[in-house]
């Protein structure tokens, strides 16, 4: 029998048997399904978090160097020649001093002719939080750009004495000038630890202040990069020689190392939930190994019927172990798209997408011709065996 005939004889095999084919596919279709709806989660949130350090589409990186004062001060750790000499390292793409993530800056002024060093929240919105005197910061001034300020308790009695002696009165933070309409609480605070004692309107200040000195230093570097290794170098070379190198420290947390860390342990635990998983995929197999030995002995006759005219037991064997390839790989083709479906179901509840791969297709293909092969071969082989003079019998 030519292979094409092979093939079409176990199609068609499969065919005549639909129900028993179908209920025999379902313990592959759920095994593979599990698997691949795991696997499209666990990578999903893997590449998630993966993603936070990538600066650009080009696979650029970037980190943050920020600066501790020694005494708790609220100085500035950040100047022109820090710049200046940090971007002489060729694999930086871009160096800016900033605020970070949570709009938290440190800023020098003035209030009422009193000198003070204040720790900004740059607020994108309005913003009542923590207020205690006055009103907030209104939609309205967002809009119209109004430079006004909310100050703490103690940076108000500082300036005026007292909190209501503040209110409507002129604070100047980093050459701007705001007026108070609010007075907040000493401890203002944003996610639980990062502390202010001022807020301004962000746009007002990053348009006033494109220069500022602030306390994090982004850094960008070209694709390819061991970005920890050339930033721990760089904070190395602040801690020797940058502006504040006596005031503080300059301190490089290895973000990458972290998230690497983390990444391994994601994919360890996807990898654990997938063996698990897994143990469907076997009992699916002693299915299919039932099902072939029930077909094995209802079509005793009809492997006579080709030993008579000439099959040999190597065509007979390749005819019943195609099948059961042919039965495990629609299952698992059907368990696969399920498995993607679901995932791609669940992951628009979740804040990251399902990650599905080429890798996860071939997982998918493998697997199920390996169990139609681990488990059809015997069936197959019993077919094979047979003695054409006891069948006729």
């Amino acid at each position: 029998m030519k292979v094409r005939e092979l093939f079409v004889s176990a199609f068609r095999s499969l065919i005549s048997n639909k129900r028993r084919s179908i209920l025999t596919m379902v313990g592959i279709i759920i095994g593979i399904a599990a698997v691949i709806t795991i696997l499209a989660l666990g990578d999903g949130a893997r590449v998630a978090m993966m993603k936070n350090l990538q600066a650009s589409s080009s696979g650029q990186q970037s980190t943050e160097i920020n600066f501790v004062p020694k005494d708790d001060s609220k100085t500035a750790g950040f100047d022109d020649n820090d710049l200046t000499r940090v971007r002489e390292n060729n694999k930086l793409t871009q160096v800016k001093i900033q605020s970070d993530d949570h709009g938290i800056l440190s800023a020098e002024g003035t209030i009422n002719s009193k000198t003070i060093s204040s720790t900004l929240y740059l607020s994108q919105e309005a913003n009542s939080e923590h207020l205690i005197a006055g009103r907030g910061i209104s939609k309205n001034d967002i809009l119209v750009n109004n430079p006004v300020a909310l100050i703490s308790k103690s940076t108000a009695k500082k300036g005026y004495k007292s909190v209501q002696n503040a209110l409507n009165a002129a604070i100047e933070l980093n050459g701007t000038t705001y007026t108070i309409v609010g007075v907040i609480s000493n401890d203002a605070q944003r996610e639980g630890y990062h502390t202010y004692d001022a807020v301004v309107p962000r746009k007002i200040f990053d348009v006033n202040n494109a220069n500022v000195t602030a306390n994090t230093l982004k850094l960008t570097f070209v694709a390819g990069t061991d970005v920890s290794k050339e930033t721990q170098q760089i904070a190395n070379q602040l801690n020797d020689s940058g502006s504040q190198h006596n005031a503080g420290s300059y301190e490089f947390y290895d973000t990458a190392a972290m998230l690497k860390g983390i990444s391994d342990v994601i994919k360890g635990i996807t990898y654990f939930i997938v063996a698990v998983a897994s143990i469907s995929l076997f009992i699916a197999g002693i299915g299919v190994m039932n099902m072939m030995y029930i077909a094995v002995s209802e079509r005793t006759q009809e492997i006579g019927i080709r030993m008579a005219v000439g099959a040999s037991q190597q065509q007979i064997l390749w005819q019943f172990l195609i099948e059961a390839i042919l039965l495990t790989l629609s299952g698992g083709m059907i368990g696969y798209l399920s498995g993607l479906g679901i995932a791609m179901g669940v992951s628009a509840f979740l804040p990251f997408k399902a990650s599905v791969s080429l890798s996860t297709f071939l997982l998918a293909f493998g697997t199920s011709t390996i169990v139609g092969l681990v488990f059809g071969i015997l069936p197959a082989k019993t077919a094979s065996n047979k003695n054409l003079i006891d069948i006729l019998r």
